[in-house]
């Protein structure tokens, strides 16, 4: 089973589940970059609520992801001292920098590098054993949509795709039926684990990077509250033609 999506920095819990419930996660770093998504930032719970931590870009217009340099004002100290003070209080927060230090330190230009970098870091410290593949080393000259999605799968050899449920309104499952590919959809959203937070008063929010709860849970419990969503929810998912 296969999980396709943009290069993430310091990725949400949905992505890694697929690093743990999948065999394989394709990394489309070749379609161009656009503002606003999470292909530089993410976010993180603090005191005066949920905050960005990202990673400045220089870009022009019209470029692919694979080709964002990062800026010289990034500042990965800054980043690790804001997460310290975020996290000062939960039990794991030592463990969950000493994973994100060394890869934000290490001096990448590239932002796909430095994205790269960080997942396979946190695959490893989650136990996750998909193999991790940028499209940009695969040759896939189609343009339609459809057809990359397809063309990707055939190349890592997968013949059934972990589809999130925000795909529904323009994944065209039939197409991929007839090239081989059928799909699964990943109802994340609805199913979002929860867990103890920091910031309790705040009550839980969902869709914080990774780092929220391996502060709280470390890297172990989180892998361990993954699989068990992943375990309990596969059996039941929707397969096949959207509704």
């Amino acid at each position: 089973m296969i999980y396709i999506e943009q290069p993430p920095f310091a990725p949400w819990l949905g992505f890694c589940e697929a690093l743990i419930g999948c065999d394989t996660v394709a990394l489309y770093d070749s379609v161009q970059y656009t503002d606003g998504g999470y292909q530089n930032r993410n976010t993180i719970k603090t005191a005066d609520g949920p905050q960005l931590i990202t990673v400045p870009v220089a870009r022009s217009a019209g470029q692919l992801i694979r080709d964002i340099r990062i800026a010289p004002a990034f500042d990965p100290d800054g980043i690790l001292r804001r997460i310290r003070l975020a996290y000062a209080r939960t039990p794991h927060v030592d463990e969950a920098l000493h994973v994100l230090r060394p890869v934000l330190g290490a001096g990448h230009q590239w932002l796909v590098d430095l994205n790269l970098a960080l997942i396979d870091q946190i695959a490893t410290a989650l136990g996750a054993g998909a193999r991790i593949l940028p499209t940009s080393d695969m040759k896939i000259d189609c343009e339609d949509k459809t057809e990359r999605l397809a063309a990707i799968c055939t190349h890592a050899r997968e013949t059934v795709l972990w589809a999130g449920s925000g795909t529904r309104q323009y994944l065209d499952t039939t197409a991929l039926a007839a090239h081989g590919v059928d799909v699964i959809w990943n109802e994340f959203n609805g199913r979002h684990p929860t867990y103890a937070q920091a910031w309790p008063r705040q009550g839980f929010l969902p869709r914080m990077s990774v780092i929220d709860a391996v502060c709280t849970l470390g890297w172990a419990g989180t892998a361990a509250l993954l699989r068990t969503s992943f375990g309990t929810y596969l059996p039941h998912a929707q397969k096949g033609v959207a509704a």
